[in-house]
């Protein structure tokens, strides 16, 4: 059974593999302009990602739209 400092450890493994792919992410954003049309298709990817692994869509939607809003930052 894991403990409490077991699990910990992991989430913190995980939350600095989320960190370093969302560094990744916007580092690939960097200086493009994604139109609308674009955005929706991968906020679609998300959902349709999201789905087929049973995760809340409401939560997931928000989460996604961060992200993407986070990208649209890295184009100036």
């Amino acid at each position: 059974m894991m403990t409490l400092v077991d699990i910990k450890e992991q989430l913190e493994l995980v939350d600095q593999q989320i960190i370093k792919l969302l560094e990744e992410r916007m580092h690939i954003c960097a200086g493009q302009n994604l139109d609308a049309d674009e955005e929706i298709e991968m906020l679609s990817l998300w959902l349709e990602e999201a789905a087929e692994k049973g995760l809340d869509d409401a939560k997931m939607e928000k989460i996604a739209k961060f992200v993407i809003a986070m990208c649209r930052g890295t184009s100036e």
